[in-house]
């Protein structure tokens, strides 16, 4: 009995050790991987909970340069959402899309004064930004005139690791602490089952599942991602509407999705960004079929505006490395083609 007892013991030591181990070395790969994709240890900005959006970043809304410091009349309020690329790391409050495109519409003699508000959350795609909207409308003052989505990349990477169209920031993690319970028998230590799921053995996992398992463009899971997300956006229209704003869905350039021309002594730089390696060649496939299927079911929608070669007659490189966030000179470019569009589309008051 003793030697029986011994040899359990030591299966389950080794067992322990053997799970702790797992854990330590994904733990150093997904830390690794954070550093080489976002220049820190630490996926995303720190937060705080919020009962509606669920989280939002800790400083609040980013500050917008170049807004009327007393509306008149013919005043317009925009709302504008979206992630990092939205939001900006930026140290400089006038070098975001917002503020480039507030420095637009307000410039001397400007018949589309308008106050433009940066509601850009960093990791947060089109499901998280929804629910924002929903609490904006609630609790703001007063309704935007134009609410405007900035989407793309975030969608196609939540949905890449989670293959789901509710994946989102922080997806398993969030999902562990509601549904740790009942479950299975393993639910009574809920803390202890809470951590298993949200350890970083499952999130290297989702990882892996958008490095290496590639989606085909004709998987069933990516035509209901097409459906739900046409759902949503209509849904998002109308609840815009109901409020007397109108709306816009921007789906935003990416490095590796662009089709357009781009002038060779800029490609040429571009080729040397970590991401254009050979060992990015999974994720780069996932996102695109990803993009492109969602693109698709949006197309025919009059507020979807696809903006994905807008930078490509660009005269230097505009990506920072991760091909995904921009530079204050792609910013800019894009604030430039969205203020153009506004022009066109707004009547003057």
């Amino acid at each position: 009995m003793k030697k029986s007892l011994r040899f359990l013991f030591t299966a389950l030591k080794w067992l322990v050790l053997a799970a702790v181990a797992v854990e330590v070395f994904c733990f150093l790969i997904v830390t690794a991987s954070n550093y080489l994709i976002y220049g820190h240890y630490w996926e995303g900005s720190r937060v705080r909970y919020d009962p509606y959006a669920l989280f939002l970043n800790d400083d609040g809304p980013r500050p917008t340069a170049h807004n009327p410091a007393h509306p008149g009349p013919a005043h317009r309020t925009i709302w504008m959402f979206g992630g990092s690329t939205m939001r900006s790391d930026s140290g400089r409050v006038d070098a975001t899309i917002p503020s480039y495109l507030a420095a637009i519409l307000n410039r001397p003699g400007s018949p589309y004064p308008c106050t433009v508000v940066n509601f850009g959350e960093n990791s947060f795609n089109a499901l998280m930004e929804t629910k924002y909207l929903q609490k904006l409308l609630v609790e703001e003052p007063a309704p935007p005139d134009l609410v405007i989505f900035y989407d793309g990349a975030n969608d196609c990477t939540y949905f890449a690791q989670h293959r789901t169209p509710y994946g989102h920031y922080g997806y398993r993690r969030l999902r562990a602490a509601i549904e740790n319970y009942r479950h299975s028998f393993f639910g009574l230590l809920k803390p202890l089952n809470a951590a298993l799921y949200s350890s970083f053995t499952k999130e290297l996992y989702d990882k892996m599942m958008q490095v290496a398992v590639p989606l085909e463009p004709d998987a069933p899971e990516l035509r209901t991602l097409a459906a739900v997300t046409a759902k949503r956006y209509e849904h998002v229209r109308k609840l815009a509407g109901c409020y007397g704003a109108a709306f816009l869905l921007i789906w935003q350039p990416i490095l590796w999705v662009e089709t357009g021309a781009v002038a060779p002594q800029i490609r040429e730089q571009e080729q040397k960004y970590s991401i254009q390696g050979e060992r990015f060649l999974s994720v780069r496939h996932n996102f695109t079929v990803v993009y492109e299927a969602m693109a698709e079911s949006l197309k025919d929608k009059p507020y979807f505006i696809n903006f994905r070669n807008v930078l490509c007659p660009r005269s230097q490189p505009v990506y920072e490395p991760d091909g995904v966030h921009l530079k204050a000179a792609g910013d800019e470019m894009v604030a430039q083609d969205l203020g153009r569009i506004l022009q066109e589309r707004w009547p003057q008051k």
